[in-house]
């Protein structure tokens, strides 16, 4: 993939997690179509669960995400858009979306550059354990996204619609922590990274980048080591609220 040059005007959103019936998700996907359609950013990043479920290569899962992805549609007609795979939304790169850069769990994290400096983009869920590690990447592999649409066949569609009907009412919850644990868990996050930069640019650490930009843990929070600034996403969902960098 080409450099990634973040614009001025350049708008974030993680963790929309559009859908749900409740009167919050209700609220909040009305939201999130009408930042999407009416946003006049040149840019913008999706960073990954702006569904609360999405399957990219099962009909029924692009169906009733319909509106969330036509509106994603007509945004990248007019602007440069982003989608980075998350825990709830994957498999993106079976949608007709010609005009979206789709970032899979591969790419991230995915380094771009703001006014000089090297910038570190993912949509979170990573460094964490090697169990969630192996199940992540094994449910989004061609392989096992095509296990998934072959027992939805064989079921008749009855097993995305289970799937569907549970995530849509399990509770997206916020991150409540005091300053002293953000603080620690921002650290430890930092350090994941740095450790993983260390691994990759060992030669070249220059490389490094000065910002990393995360969502997935519904934070809110920024945190800086010496010259690299951390920056944990706000959720949309949570508190409708979007990122621009500065």
């Amino acid at each position: 993939m080409e450099q990634v040059i973040i614009a001025n005007d350049a708008l974030f959103v993680a963790d929309s997690h559009w859908g749900g019936s409740d009167a919050h998700a209700k609220k909040s996907s009305k939201a999130l179509l009408a930042l999407l359609d009416f946003t006049n950013a040149s840019q913008v990043f999706l960073m990954g669960d702006i569904a609360q479920v999405l399957v990219g290569n099962l009909k029924k899962s692009k169906d009733s995400n319909y509106a969330l992805l036509e509106s994603v549609r007509a945004l990248s007609e007019r602007a440069e858009v982003f989608w980075f795979e998350g825990n709830h939304d994957f498999g993106l790169r079976y949608l007709d979306l010609p005009n979206v850069r789709i970032i899979s769990r591969s790419q991230q994290p995915l380094l771009a550059e703001f006014k000089g400096k090297s910038v570190s983009l993912a949509h979170g869920d990573l460094f964490l354990n090697f169990k969630y590690k192996f199940y992540i990447g094994a449910l989004n592999s061609s392989f096992g996204l095509w296990c998934v649409k072959i027992a939805d066949i064989l079921t008749k569609g009855r097993l995305y619609e289970n799937l569907e009907r549970k995530i849509l009412q399990k509770k997206v919850r916020d991150f409540e922590v005091d300053s002293q644990k953000c603080e620690e868990f921002c650290k430890k996050r930092l350090l994941a990274y740095e450790k993983f930069f260390s691994r990759k640019y060992c030669k070249m650490p220059e490389m490094t980048p000065k910002i990393i930009i995360e969502g997935h843990f519904h934070l809110d929070a920024r945190f800086t080591k010496g010259e690299i600034l951390y920056i944990c996403l706000p959720s949309f969902y949570i508190n409708g609220s979007i990122f621009a960098l500065q």
